[in-house]
């Protein structure tokens, strides 16, 4: 029985129609993050500790727009076990790789515990999700939060 191999045309041909047919699959995966893929509403919850006050929990709901604004921030916070309910507004950033900064400013309940934050963010699972750390001293705090409407246009 004679085999027969393929040409070496025939063999690139294949090579260059399969990558052709994989690259489109392959970008349309790798969007990469921008303000309109991470706007929208996101419920979190808050834990760790802030040196010289003691354990920290909290859970609350934001609103991320379009143009790098951070609007309609409330939770209700327990700073070792003193309750604080607070609002803020601030801004942030995204980059294409889905990491991001953000700064706000709290207003509490609680006037001593007024303040500026500053975090660090990741968005994950296609944008519909944040995974943060605050970058604040004295502060061990992290922040994992889920957009409210993932399936809806925001």
């Amino acid at each position: 029985m004679k085999r027969t191999t393929p040409s070496p045309a025939l063999a690139a041909l294949f090579c260059v129609v399969l990558a052709a047919t994989l690259a489109p699959a392959a970008r349309a995966d790798d969007h990469g993050c921008s303000n309109g893929s991470v706007a929208g509403k996101y419920g979190y919850t808050t834990t760790g500790t802030r040196l010289g006050i003691g354990p920290i929990a909290g859970v609350g709901i934001v609103t991320l727009d379009r143009n790098g604004n951070v609007l309609g921030g409330k939770q209700t916070v327990s700073f070792n076990g003193v309750i604080a309910e607070e609002t803020y507004t601030g801004t942030y950033t995204v980059n294409s790789d889905c990491t991001g900064t953000a700064t706000l400013v709290v207003l509490s309940s609680i006037p001593a515990f007024n303040r500026t934050s500053t975090l660090d963010l990741v968005w994950v699972d296609n944008s519909s999700a944040i995974r943060m750390i605050f970058t604040n001293a004295q502060t061990i705090i992290t922040v994992d939060a889920k957009k409210l409407f993932p399936a809806q246009e925001q």
